[in-house]
């Protein structure tokens, strides 16, 4: 989601009007990967006794595909963290479950229910866990990034947490006999590793309604931000700056992917990065660790690989 709305903001006039949304939901992302960051640094230094797996931004299917900030997995449990990094005074209601910020200046947003999503989460994760005859208490609790952060909850069993508070937590669950023994556990681990999928966001011009004609086609110079390098003896030249490179093309293809989806034609490619020779445009897509469909003029290229496709060796 970051990478799309950069590409998006790089490609786009600084006039046009979805510039404004689209940094507002760029601050917003960009935060909220900042307080995932924070309750990872927790884990990392924190040494936990018990056996356990920790899995983090993890993308499982169920009833409907959900995603998990961060999961902390023993024989004994599940527990499920849902991680808020929001400003302004929080207030999470029940009926509609919403959570509403005000900022100091008065300006009044509405969100998704953190502790909603959290319980939803928590039951699709109980059924994944149940379709693979496994039974464990499944535990969710909210986690807001910095101690600075202000919130009114409704009477809930929800904890809400600071990253530092998420040890003692984990440590005053019930442990007794484990539910689970080394073999089945491992397995476990096992399948959480192989089932998770790459979360792949909407293209960002179907998202934000932009039309293909507003994005400034070309290849960008990594050195000094030019927007249109040219291809010249197998390099990519700067014609402003003058820096040479043989790899700029693979940020402009994954630009295209990220602000359009889909398949990639060598026709798309060729006009997407001021190519004229079709050979050229073969020649950087083959090399590049895409998934192929098709044979000679009907090939085309994707960058993610569909779910359940094994990648090609």
């Amino acid at each position: 989601m970051l990478e799309g709305l950069e590409a998006a903001m790089r490609r786009l006039p600084s006039y046009h009007e979805a510039i404004p949304v689209l940094r507002s939901k760029h601050v917003a992302v960009q935060a909220g990967f900042g307080g995932e960051q924070e309750l990872d640094k927790v884990f990392e230094s924190y040494a936990f006794s018990m056996k356990h797996g920790i899995f983090h931004d993890l993308s499982l299917a169920s009833s409907t595909y959900f995603q998990v900030n961060t999961l902390f997995i023993t024989p004994w449990y599940a527990v499920l963290f849902e991680v808020k990094n929001i400003a302004g005074e929080l207030t999470v209601t029940e009926n509609p479950p919403q959570l509403i910020r005000v900022l100091d200046s008065g300006e009044v947003s509405g969100f998704k229910s953190p502790i909603a999503q959290l319980e939803s989460n928590c039951e699709l994760f109980q059924d994944w866990l149940y379709s693979r005859n496994i039974s464990l208490p499944v535990y969710g609790a909210v986690v807001l990034a910095y101690a600075r952060q202000r919130i009114e909850v409704f009477d809930t069993n929800i904890p809400v947490l600071f990253p530092s508070a998420v040890p003692t937590f984990i440590r005053k669950l019930p442990t007794t006999s484990p539910l689970l023994d080394d073999d089945t556990f491992t397995d476990l681990v096992s399948q959480l590793s192989s089932s998770h999928r790459e979360f792949i966001p909407s293209p960002i011009c179907e998202t934000y309604s932009i039309r293909r004609s507003d994005i400034r086609t070309g290849v960008i110079c990594s050195e000094c931000k030019t927007l249109g390098m040219t291809w010249h003896k197998r390099k990519w030249e700067c014609m402003n700056c003058g820096f040479r490179c043989s790899e700029a093309h693979i940020q402009a293809i994954r630009d295209w992917f990220l602000l359009f989806g889909g398949k990639m034609t060598n026709k798309d490619c060729r006009e997407f990065l001021h190519l004229e020779r079709q050979q050229n445009a073969n020649r950087l897509l083959r090399d590049m660790d895409l998934h192929t469909e098709g044979a000679n003029r009907n090939r085309t290229y994707t960058m993610w690989l569909p779910a359940n496709h094994k990648k090609r060796t």
